[in-house]
């Protein structure tokens, strides 16, 4: 057995014959176009191939241990891709055919052979090798590209059934808001006219402490429609992500502060007040002014808005682990357990209600979850049926942008 140590070539070539001079001969005429490895037996054969890659075997028909054609079968299942050529005599030019055509054999060679017509029909088999192969590497591509593009078709198309499917629930929830907007802001348009009307066309029957009443009642169906009018545009920003935070740097001390000192006039007509608790002198950091204004506006009406009159509102503010807390606790009505859940999804209501018939729009505690979500903060409630609740938000302690 001969084998070229080292590959020079781009296709190796086995010759199998039991004579030693014809494996020489067949090696010294191809050795310098290919790499040519030799055996004088099956056995040396099947060595050679279990560790070389082998394009091209040319085999002797005629020898002791085994046929040519019996050793082409023995190695078919393992060995498919190799083109085989077949040494033989004119003896045995049938069983060749017969092996040809049933795909054992590729081509075969009549002894003795001409080198010329031999080197031809080698690069043939070696033509014939590459053919198959860089159709091989064609199908198994076009095979995973076919793979790749259904499996891109299936996920785009899923890809659009979710957006579809998307699209159609905002559909619904669009129209589900503006149907319950247009239902509340009848009532106090519907209000307000009723009571411009009776000015209208019966001003001299009121005095004025009446049409006072009517301007008032008038003011508060106006302002209470125009604060729905405007969070329902906040929260149709909010669901179109064109909601926008325009952080700076503030003192949040004295910005509570202010918030409170502002509400506490409207505290005043239930005799409630507020209370700041907290440790911290001054507390700096970027957040959007306006937008934690409105949350903290939200939250103290609601406070208010659900609490006896003379009763306290405290806010506590503290840093801890980088964010900063605040807490507003009210000592009112409370929540029930079950109706938490409800308390930051538009339009849903509990069962709770304001103790000086105050109105509410339903969107204020969504629109505040949407603003302190947007600050990658979190808010949450606790609450104890009939004793009160407290709202926590909590900011990221942020210095910088």
């Amino acid at each position: 057995m001969s084998i070229e140590s080292i590959s020079q070539f781009k296709y190796n070539l086995l010759v199998v014959d039991d004579e030693l001079e014809v494996t020489k001969s067949l090696r010294r005429q191809f050795r310098k176009k290919y790499t040519v490895f030799t055996a004088n037996t099956a056995k040396d054969a099947l060595n050679i191939m279990e560790h070389n890659d082998i394009q091209v075997i040319i085999s002797d028909q005629r020898m002791p241990e085994i046929t040519g054609i019996d050793f082409f079968m023995m190695i078919k299942s393992k060995y498919p891709n190799a083109l085989k050529l077949i040494l033989t005599g004119y003896s045995d030019i049938e069983a060749v055919i017969g092996a040809i055509n049933e795909g054992q054999v590729f081509r075969y060679i009549t002894k003795p052979w001409h080198p010329k017509e031999l080197e031809a029909i080698i690069q043939e088999a070696f033509e014939k090798y590459e053919l198959i192969t860089k159709n091989k590497r064609l199908m198994r591509s076009l095979q995973e590209t076919n793979l790749s593009l259904e499996e891109k078709v299936k996920f785009r198309t899923k890809e659009l059934e979710d957006a579809n499917e998307k699209l159609r629930d905002l559909n619904i929830e669009k129209n589900k808001y503006i149907g319950i907007v247009a239902h509340d802001l009848r009532n106090p348009i519907g209000a307000a006219k009723s009571f411009s009307d009776l000015m209208l066309l019966d001003f001299d029957l009121y005095d004025k402490e009446e049409h006072d009443m009517f301007l008032q009642s008038i003011n508060k169906q106006c302002s209470f429609a125009l604060n729905l009018i405007e969070d329902f545009l906040d929260i149709s920003k909010i669901e179109a992500g064109i909601f926008e935070l325009k952080y700076a740097k503030h003192d949040y001390i004295t910005f509570v502060k202010e918030n409170i000192t502002k509400e506490q006039t409207l505290f005043r007509k239930k005799s409630q007040k507020i209370f700041l608790h907290t440790e911290i002198d001054s507390l700096p950091f970027f957040f959007d002014k306006d937008k934690i204004e409105q949350v903290m506006d939200n939250l103290l009406s609601n406070a208010s808005k659900y609490s006896p009159p003379k009763t306290n509102i405290d806010v506590s503010i503290v840093l801890k682990d980088n964010r900063v807390f605040t807490e507003i606790t009210d000592h009112g009505q409370g929540i029930a357990r079950e109706e938490l859940d409800l308390l930051f999804k538009a339009y849903k209501t509990t069962s709770t209600k304001s103790t000086a018939q105050e109105k509410s729009t339903g969107l204020g505690l969504a629109i505040v979850k949407k603003i302190i979500d947007a600050h990658e903060g979190k808010i949450s409630v606790e609450s104890t049926f009939g004793e009160g609740s407290t709202f926590i938000f909590e900011l990221p302690f942020r210095q910088k942008i």
